[in-house]
């Protein structure tokens, strides 16, 4: 067990305590590719939850599902068919960035665009496809990866700062709405 801050409320929180907790019931890697994503992925599995992983393009062959978190009704007609084929989310990563490096004179309105609905849209509904069915069954944990530059953003990272740091500020207010209802975020 680990015992930390949260970032999002500052509070001590302990960190992945579904994988303690014995709970049978799914879980979600949305951005599952082969480093972060893999890891969650063998740790959840290991720990015997079923894992769900999605991206918007996987490998052929691969076991990922193909989701585009920027479209709603893919990402809630993906939570449905999890938790009608393996039960409860009771865990689930939102690990998608849009890692871009522009100069801000090079950073166009479509980058930009682009960049924010990877990362921030695909995490509002992520949240909203995840967090109400938590929050109903008053369990469940959110996580949001993060980056440096959603608190300093560095030079030629415009779009890449902006869309995390929204990410990163739709995270807290989820902690505050959620965690009242036994939902950790």
């Amino acid at each position: 067990m680990m015992i930390r801050r949260c970032i999002a409320t500052g509070r001590r929180a302990v960190y992945l305590r579904v994988l303690s907790s014995g709970t049978d019931g799914a879980a979600i890697i949305a951005g599952a590719g082969d480093s972060t994503g893999m890891a969650l992925s063998r740790l959840f599995a290991s720990h015997g939850l079923a894992v769900h992983g999605a991206r918007r393009r996987p490998a052929e062959g691969s076991t990922v599902a193909a989701v585009d978190f920027r479209e709603e009704d893919q990402v809630e007609a993906f939570v449905a068919k999890v938790e009608a084929d393996s039960g409860p989310v009771e865990l689930a990563v939102h690990n998608i960035g849009a890692n871009v490096r522009f100069s801000v004179a090079d950073t166009t309105p479509r980058v930009y665009r682009k960049t924010w609905e990877l990362a921030a849209l695909s995490a509002l509904h992520f949240a909203r496809a995840i967090g109400p069915r938590m929050a109903e069954r008053g369990r469940g944990t959110l996580i949001f990866t993060g980056a440096t530059a959603s608190t300093r953003g560095a030079a030629n990272f415009s779009a890449f700062s902006g869309a995390m740091a929204a990410k990163r500020m739709l995270a807290q207010s989820l902690a505050r709405e959620l965690g009242p209802a036994g939902v950790h975020v």
